[in-house]
């Protein structure tokens, strides 16, 4: 396997990996956990030390089963939870990060985000409590998710010196909607783009694109610029979401052939031309997402 490559996190001093483990689904199903813990930590013994969770996974079932699987290895693990928008109370943000952490069995949250925008609460309010969980220790860095420019700014101007290191947001070649404005505002700005769904959204989710099915013009295109590099089309995905410094990937794998596959991303570049055709397969069509 290809040996891992990092980002730094926003304009902290810290080094991510450039490809991380999402956890969506997990922890639903009992009989699913032990397979789940370890694929988390086989990925783990490979370099795929990014976990990325939220108390909204299963109930806080996914954080149950992430803490498990980083049992004994949590030094060598960068852990990353979300807070669900109906918690942004400043109470309910603390309260929330306190159960996570329990749930997890750690001491400490390495990036906290704010999952998705509030109706309820103002992100200033959620946003001082994410300071504060900060000073004391139990989260190191803040971070938001679904944020577009406007929130971005008001979060922020709430964090007080803290810096907003992160915006987790969708991307992938059939959603490139965060490069009209999201993506130049936080490399900009110093905020990593944390992108998840980098092969499209899963069945579940109607009407969203997925990835290109075989057969089909955009999968032949894929296939056959994957049969140049030796790689996959599925590998060919991840590796143009990965060509911008400023971005990392949370794919979810929980069987281990897909680690497998999602490391073969690594190692490689697509050249100008092929790149170029993709653009022209998948075009960025400027239009903002209507859940932005």
């Amino acid at each position: 396997m290809e040996p891992m490559i990092f980002r730094t996190l926003g304009r902290t001093d810290v080094r991510i990996p450039a490809i991380g483990q999402g956890t969506w689904k997990f922890g639903e199903r009992k009989e699913k956990e032990r397979e789940e813990i370890e694929a988390i930590r086989f990925g783990i013994e490979n370099g795929l030390t990014l976990i990325d969770t939220a108390e909204s996974y299963a109930d806080g079932g996914a954080e149950k089963v992430v803490g498990q699987a980083i049992r004994g290895v949590r030094d060598d693990v960068f852990l990353v939870t979300k807070v669900s928008a109906s918690n942004g109370s400043y109470d309910g943000v603390l309260r929330a990060a306190e159960a996570s952490l329990a749930r997890l069995r750690t001491d400490r949250i390495d990036l906290y985000l704010q999952h998705w925008p509030s109706e309820k609460f103002d992100v200033a309010e959620t946003m001082e409590a994410m300071a504060e969980l900060v000073r004391r220790g139990y989260v190191r860095f803040v971070g938001v998710s679904n944020f577009d420019v406007d929130l971005l700014e008001k979060a922020r101007a709430a964090l007080d010196g803290v810096p907003l290191t992160c915006n987790q947001v969708a991307y992938h070649l059939k959603d490139r909607h965060i490069e009209r404005s999201i993506l130049p505002y936080c490399m900009e700005n110093g905020i990593t783009v944390m992108g998840y769904s980098p092969f499209g959204y899963a069945p579940q989710f109607f009407g969203k694109p997925g990835f290109p099915e075989t057969g089909s013009a955009e999968r032949a295109v894929l296939d056959e610029i994957g049969r140049k590099y030796g790689k996959t089309a599925h590998q060919v995905a991840l590796n143009w979401v990965l060509r911008q410094e400023y971005v990392v990937s949370i794919p979810k794998a929980a069987r281990l052939e897909h680690i497998t596959d999602n490391l073969g991303a690594l190692g490689w570049a697509l050249d100008e031309n092929d790149a170029a055709r993709i653009d022209d397969v998948f075009p960025a069509t400027g239009k903002p997402r209507a859940d932005y």
